[in-house]
């Protein structure tokens, strides 16, 4: 797959080189999309492309832009048409390129394009049209076309121009959730951004979804087992441990209870017994809110399993 997404974007980079690739090359690598001077420059005339249009073969969304396949499986030619009106300097952008990097639960978004600052273009009817004084090399995606901003680079987009700070708080968490980006990604595209007005907004989301982090988890986890005097555990990571969608087992051998927690966890629950491994499922937000009840689900599964609290012990006897 990889090699394949190279090969293409290598042969879109060919397509402004004429007489390197037919016109049906270029547009079959841009999902039928293609400008009029990429054709003509190709070998087709100018006539040829009126009487295509002229005949309903061929259809021109956008001013020196067209569309050579009108088969509805192409859902990208819309994306394609946008960026081709504008010229080279374009790219997808904000929520319309967080979309194609799998940001699922919002509202169809408009079809954004980022522009250089200088750069003075009118915008196609339908698309938005957005300037920006930074965008470096490495905030636009490598691999993937159109050519579009990266996944980081897009949700800080996407949460600067949300039409409420509430909307760009759920969706910077839900883009972590759901895998689209990392924290540590995040950090860095806004450290790369311009001046924009919600950076501390931005700043202090991204604060608070990192104290779901495993490595602070364990923190808090820890000073509980020191207070409730757990029996010792052995700790494990599922993944970063900057990251708060990342796991922390703790395991109490011995006692075959596994304790694993992390941010995807809805609420408390404890499965197995009779015999089996008993599993406790902890929310992290749960260590920080109510760290008693936290340490009262462990210790109950302990004790399930023949544990017993140094205060219930019995003394021994001082020998006379």
């Amino acid at each position: 797959m990889l090699a394949q997404r190279k090969n293409n974007r290598h042969r879109l980079l060919m397509a402004h080189n004429p007489g390197r690739l037919s016109w049906q090359e270029i547009a079959t690598t841009q999902a039928g999309v293609i400008t009029i001077r990429d054709a003509v420059a190709a070998g087709i005339t100018r006539t040829e492309i009126r009487r295509r249009l002229n005949d309903g073969r061929w259809r021109q969304p956008f001013r020196g832009v067209l569309i050579t396949d009108l088969t509805p499986s192409a859902g990208t030619q819309h994306l394609w048409a946008a960026v081709q009106a504008i010229g080279p300097d374009a790219v997808l952008a904000g929520g319309c390129a967080a979309a194609l990097a799998g940001l699922v639960g919002y509202d169809a978004q408009p079809v954004t394009v980022l522009v250089p600052a200088d750069r003075r273009v009118s915008a196609p009817p339908g698309v938005l049209l957005r300037h920006s004084a930074r965008l470096e090399i490495t905030e636009i995606d490598p691999l993937r076309l159109p050519r579009r901003t990266t996944p980081a680079r897009s949700v800080i987009d996407m949460a600067e121009w949300a039409a409420s700070r509430a909307l760009a708080q759920d969706l910077l968490g839900d883009a972590v959730r759901q895998r689209i980006v990392t924290i540590r990604g995040l950090r860095e595209a806004l450290s790369r951004r311009g001046p924009i007005s919600r950076r501390t907004l931005i700043t202090e989301t991204l604060d608070r979804l990192g104290e779901d982090a495993p490595h602070l988890t364990e923190i808090m986890f820890r000073r509980i087992e020191r207070r409730r005097e757990l029996p010792p555990a052995g700790y494990g990571v599922d993944g970063p441990a900057d990251e708060p969608t990342s796991r922390l087992t703790v395991r109490y051998e011995p006692w075959r209870v596994r304790v694993e927690i992390g941010s995807v966890v809805g609420e408390s629950v404890t499965q197995g017994g009779h015999g089996q491994d008993i599993l406790v499922r902890l929310p992290a937000r749960l260590l920080r809110t109510a760290p008693d009840d936290a340490a009262a689900i462990v210790a109950g599964a302990l004790r399930e399993r023949g544990w017993v609290p140094p205060a219930d012990r019995p003394h021994r006897a001082l020998a006379s």
